[in-house]
């Protein structure tokens, strides 16, 4: 070497490599232990970006370990008390790198003595490479742990799935009365209920999209349709018809013919054309008068509003005393009637439309909530027959223990025609401990029901457990629903029922 500072550098790259090794083993173990962690936490807790968090900790580390690396680097006096003692050198180097700032005859004797013996191959060998076997192969071991565990299937992919499911239920029903409440803001017939449908729609997607799955998110549209249906004139139909039925008295006569075409087209058209008939009564012949009197009788008759009865009663009764003006007057308050009722058919069409909204966000979120409560069921069962065995229903066996005789479901019950425990309510005795009952069970639709094996004397019930046919029953109860005039709020009592029954078989 030329001088102390090249055996400095030599010594300084030497230990860059020796150092090198162990920390890149540190930084190995330190990312492995980090993915094996996440990976670990992700079987107990459903985590979606598990695999994103887990290479998150990878450059982490890395960087981390880099900045130890450097800011640990040894200084030269270090580098030369270490070389000194590695190699055998008894403090040449740390003695002449201590005084090489001076000038004296010994000093250069030093320094050329520890140049001398500073030979580039023997200061390689101060720094060698050196790897920890035991955190080599704790590295290895955790490295396998964490393979196994990332190919291994996870149980909380089915919770993750599910999620992402009932996420895209809500994000699809909050669309869904996105597009009615568009459609409602574009409509060129505004009803004067608009701004608050819009409100009400608005309030029920906000409480849709925030709640935390789709049985949460049906509790906002029963409250949301009621809401609704208030913003309804509860006189609207009788209006409606009264209109109608004026429609087809004016239709029969010469003179209010017209009118009664244009009253069928909507209440506006017939307002307007009630109008122009009001105008015209002057020039109508005492017979035509005669003739419109009587079909506004009829109609006045026929009323089921008391304001238009009225409206029509005065014309009427105007025309057949030959009050010209005093009939005019009260077929322009009959006008400003129906321009009233053409606003309420506005409003009920708006609030139909958001209903209409409503019910297909419901639809989508039930159909879901079953879903999700089918996989918990199905979760929760354990050691049970397969679905095939489970759809087959039957009348059910069942064990009465309740309030007194009455009026019962049995459980449906698997191939055998045996089903699970079957309760009843009523007025009656009450069945004594232990007693056995038979209940009939309601047949499911479009399945075949057979006769209940009889029982000998002393005889044990077989048993089902319910977990293998609350599936039919659920299914069964929905479709009812599904096919009569039922509100939606009582449906998803219905649902919620089968729901809870699903989480609490456990």
């Amino acid at each position: 070497m030329s001088s102390l500072e090249a055996v400095v550098q030599a010594l300084r790259r030497s230990d860059k490599r020796s150092r090198a090794l162990p920390y890149l083993i540190h930084a190995a173990l330190g990312a492995t232990i980090w993915v094996t962690a996440v990976l670990l936490a992700a079987r107990v807790v459903p985590v979606e970006t598990r695999f994103q968090l887990a290479e998150l900790g990878i450059p982490v580390m890395l960087a981390a370990v880099g900045i130890a690396w450097i800011a640990q680097r040894p200084r030269p006096h270090v580098l030369m008390q270490l070389a000194d003692l590695r190699l055998g050198l008894q403090e040449r180097l740390s003695t002449a790198w201590e005084r090489r700032a001076e000038r004296g005859v010994m000093d250069d004797l030093l320094r050329q003595d520890a140049l001398q013996h500073a030979q580039r191959d023997r200061l390689t060998q101060a720094f060698p490479l050196r790897i920890n076997r035991k955190e080599a192969g704790v590295l290895a071991i955790l490295a396998a742990a964490a393979l196994a565990l990332a190919v291994l299937p996870n149980p909380m992919d089915q919770v993750l799935t599910q999620r992402q499911a009932d996420r895209a239920s809500q994000a699809k029903a909050a669309s869904a009365i996105s597009a009615v409440q568009k459609k409602i803001a574009a409509s060129p017939k505004a009803a004067p209920v608009d701004p608050k449908v819009l409100k009400i729609l608005g309030d029920a997607q906000q409480k849709i999209t925030q709640a935390q799955d789709p049985r949460q998110a049906l509790q906002a549209i029963s409250p949301a349709e009621q809401q609704l249906q208030q913003l309804s004139d509860p006189q609207t139909p009788a209006r409606t018809s009264t209109a109608q039925n004026l429609a087809n008295a004016l239709s029969a006569t010469a003179a209010g013919n017209a009118a009664g075409q244009a009253l069928n087209s909507s209440p506006s058209d017939g307002a307007q054309a009630l109008r122009d008939l009001a105008s015209q009564l002057q020039s109508l012949s005492p017979q035509e008068r005669a003739q419109l009197a009587n079909a506004l009788a009829g109609a006045a008759q026929h009323a089921q509003d008391p304001a238009m009865a009225a409206s029509l009663q005065s014309a009427s009764a105007a025309l057949s005393s030959g009050d010209v003006a005093a009939a005019g007057g009260a077929l322009t308050d009959l006008a400003g009637q129906l321009d009233s009722l053409q606003g309420q058919q506005n409003n009920d069409q708006a609030i139909a439309s958001a209903i209409n909204g409503l019910e297909a966000a419901r639809q989508g979120l039930a159909a879901q909530a079953n879903s999700d409560a089918a996989g918990s069921s199905s979760a929760s069962a354990s050691g049970g027959s397969s679905p095939t065995a489970a759809a087959s229903a039957g009348n059910g066996n069942g064990t009465g223990n309740g309030s007194g005789n009455g009026n019962g479901n049995g459980g449906s019950g698997g191939t055998n025609g045996n089903g699970s425990s079957g309760s009843g309510s009523g007025a009656g005795s009450a069945a004594k401990p232990g007693e056995r009952l038979y209940v009939p069970g309601q047949p499911v639709p479009g399945q075949v029901v057979n006769d209940p094996t009889p029982l000998g004397p002393g005889q044990d019930v077989p048993l089902t457990p319910y977990t293998q046919v609350v599936q039919a029953y659920q299914q069964a109860a929905l479709d009812a629903t599904n096919q009569s005039l039922i509100p939606g709020s009582e449906r998803d009592l219905v649902r919620q029922y089968f729901s809870s029954l699903g989480e609490s078989s456990p």
